[in-house]
């Protein structure tokens, strides 16, 4: 004993005198065990072991302490580095030259705002760096992460994860395979595909960040959130889970898979609790049909539900555009539940030649496919037969019905009234045919009248093309609006 006693201070001397500025220092063992002749460059330290070395404490129940300024120690491992960080384990290999340790079997590192534990972690305490090369699971507050492997900046609070990377909290499940988070302000911040699954929805997105402990967020690239029946979509959406709200900017797309319609523009909102959207900004409403869409612009774009009763409403400078049939109104309302569209103030309706007015105009659609259309106080219906002359339908309501989108029905119930060019078996005109009748009914074939029914005494008069006075060619409230007409999907965007 005495030997092994003696030879101690000139152990430690020589591991003094190789490198003062980072020697590992012995701070404690029960036993030391030192053979200079069979292992000349190491001494063993058994029993309640403790060393520190630029600023970090270890312990553990034994090590070998080696003269290149190494140590391998076992048992019971234990690292505190400044108040806050420490590292458990059962095995530790640790140079001193490099301040690198690396840390093996049921490993914990554990720092005030989080645990994280895994099989094996590599440690550099001048950079106050972890890494971990094997499945690692941390626990932070309400939040439970896993990962294949990462790594862990302790003066900045960041984590690194790679592979497999989930983020388990008790309102949803991230998953994703690169992630960056925060562990003192609970953020994470996405670097590949990501979804974040819920009761409430399901969000993916390419690149983002989401504040675990507020629970806003932002998602970009291909980002989505899809709620029961809808999907928003958006170059950027901002979302709060807490209240249940989102916002999309830029190229966004508002999808109701259900009704087969979605709306796009470059602003839009959510409203998850009431299921309300809203879209300005380029807004269009695209009404999806077997064969042909219906596109509607506004300034905004609301979809709206009141108990199983779902409506979209569309707000000032109303104009849509179908192949066969466009408007203009200053605003609209469709009801998906009954499938009726309604326009008010000063609406116009142009299906194939015909334009037609009124104070509101209600259509029943089927299909895609207008079926009715309803046109209540100051209704009227003009056709342009050529330059000068127009064919005209006015009464005090009037019902129009359609086959296959085309107008083959009129229905003119009180103060009925017609101005119809007449023509010869050449097609040359001959007069203008003015009729004053209570109630009419008119037939459509190919758009051409094929057939008229007076129900009450009419008074019909021919007046002959060269003595009918200007005045007599229109009825009153006349206004031809066929320059206003979009004949394009783009028409609808000009103002």
């Amino acid at each position: 004993m005495k030997k092994i006693l003696f030879i101690l201070p000139l152990f430690l001397c020589s591991f003094f005198i190789t490198n003062a500025q980072k020697q590992i220092e012995i701070i404690h063992a029960d036993n030391f065990i030192f053979n200079n002749n069979k292992h000349p460059d190491y001494g063993k330290l058994v029993g309640n072991v403790s060393f520190k070395h630029e600023g970090a404490i270890m312990q553990c129940d034994s090590a070998y302490q080696y003269k290149n300024n190494k140590m391998d120690a076992f048992g019971h491992i234990k690292i505190n580095q400044g108040d806050t960080l420490k590292l458990y384990g059962k095995q530790l290999f640790y140079d001193g030259n490099i301040s690198k340790a690396i840390i093996k079997h049921n490993v914990k590192l554990v720092d005030k705002h989080m645990r994280l534990t895994t099989e094996q972690i590599y440690y550099d305490l001048a950079k106050d760096i972890a890494y971990y090369p094997t499945k690692g699971k941390i626990k932070d507050g309400n939040n439970n992460l896993v990962s294949d492997k990462g790594s862990y900046h302790s003066k900045t609070h960041l984590f690194y994860f790679k592979g497999n990377v989930e983020v388990i909290n008790k309102d949803y499940i991230m998953r994703t395979d690169t992630m960056l988070y925060n562990s003192k302000t609970k953020v994470s911040f996405f670097q590949g595909p990501t979804t974040i699954t819920s009761e409430e929805n399901i969000i993916y997105c390419e690149n983002g960040w989401y504040n675990t402990e507020s629970n806003i967020s932002q998602f970009q690239k291909n980002a989505s959130i899809t709620h029961q029946d809808f999907i928003l979509k958006g170059d950027s959406i901002f979302y709060d889970r807490n209240k249940g709200y989102g916002k999309a900017i830029r190229n966004i797309n508002l999808i109701d898979t259900v009704n087969n319609l979605f709306i796009s523009g470059d602003l839009g909102k959510y409203f998850e609790k009431t299921e309300n959207a809203m879209v300005t900004q380029n807004a269009l409403l695209n009404l999806i049909a077997e064969q042909d869409t219906l596109f509607v612009h506004a300034d905004t774009l609301k979809s709206t539900k009141t108990e199983n009763k779902r409506e979209i409403t569309a707000y000032n400078n109303v104009k849509c555009y179908k192949t066969d049939m466009q408007a203009k109104c200053d605003s609209l309302s469709y009801n998906l539940q009954d499938s009726t569209i309604e326009l008010f103030k000063n609406p116009i309706i142009w299906s194939d030649k015909f334009q037609i007015t009124a104070d509101s105009i209600r259509l029943l659609v089927s299909g895609g496919k207008i079926k009715r259309m309803f046109l209540q106080q100051n209704p009227m219906i003009i056709s342009k037969e050529d330059s000068l002359h127009y064919n005209q339908i006015k009464g005090k309501i009037m019902t129009g019905f359609f086959k296959e989108n085309k107008l083959h029905k009129i229905v003119v119930i009180g103060n009925g009234q017609t101005i119809f060019l007449a023509q010869n078996d050449n097609k040359e005109n001959i007069g203008i045919n003015t009729t004053d009748c209570s109630d009419i009914t008119l037939f459509f074939k190919e758009n051409e009248l094929d057939g008229i029914t007076f129900h009450t005494k009419p008074a019909a008069i021919m007046h002959p093309m060269e003595k009918i006075a200007e005045k007599e060619k229109f009825l009153k409230g006349f206004l031809w609006r066929g320059n206003e007409q979009p004949k394009s999907k783009a028409d609808i965007f000009i103002e």
